[in-house]
């Protein structure tokens, strides 16, 4: 009887070998994405305290770096380059590093100035800035103190003094204060004829109206 069930179901024996091989196979790529999972699964943990930690040595790194600014020194020291200070710091504090040699000229350095960043501090050498240059402008500053003119009481000869006033705008000046009175603040000299804003910038210094 074995025989005759062989012989009749011998034509599908292939067949069920194929099935079978792919069964096998079927089992184990199952076993191996299961074990796949299983080693996904049991990995560690990410310790929370261990990103935390490094976020907050990040943070205090980018804080760092922000508390300083860099300055640059030359001129007359001993040291010249570029220093990396606190932001807090003033120019003394970096001339101190720098080392000022016995030729610098400090008085031409403001020592309590705060620093900044990219900021360039210059030592002159004694001599290297012109007394001349200091004594024109104490003789300009002089001269702005003396020279006041009353716009309210000057002649064509005072008011053609000014800087930009000649003998034209003058006459404008004196018939302006027969027809409306005195007046009654600098300003009001532009209301003559040429005399605008700028040009009343550069007289204001040297007029007073008391």
């Amino acid at each position: 009887m074995l025989k005759h069930y062989f012989e009749k179901y011998r034509p599908f024996i292939p067949l069920i070998g194929i099935i079978f091989v792919i069964l096998i196979i079927a089992i184990f790529a199952v076993n191996l994405v299961t074990a796949e999972d299983s080693m996904t699964i049991n990995e560690p943990p990410v310790n929370a305290f261990e990103v935390a930690e490094e976020t907050e040595e990040e943070k205090e790194s980018v804080e760092s770096l922000s508390e300083h600014v860099f300055v640059e020194v030359k001129g007359a020291v001993k040291n010249p380059g570029v220093y990396e200070v606190p932001f807090d710091a003033r120019v003394t504090n970096v001339l101190s590093m720098a080392v000022v040699l016995n030729s610098a000229d400090l008085l031409t350095v403001n020592q309590s100035e705060k620093v900044s960043d990219e900021m360039v501090i210059y030592v002159p050498e004694f001599g290297e800035i012109e007394d001349t240059d200091m004594i024109s402008q104490e003789a300009e500053s002089e001269a702005s103190d003396e020279l006041q003119v009353n716009i309210n009481t000057a002649t064509i000869d005072e008011l053609t003094q000014l800087n930009g006033i000649g003998e034209k705008k003058a006459q404008l000046i004196l018939d302006y204060r027969e027809e409306n009175g005195l007046f009654m603040t600098k300003e009001d000299l532009m209301n003559i004829s040429g005399i605008g804003e700028k040009t009343f910038d550069s007289l204001a210094p040297y007029i007073t109206i008391d």
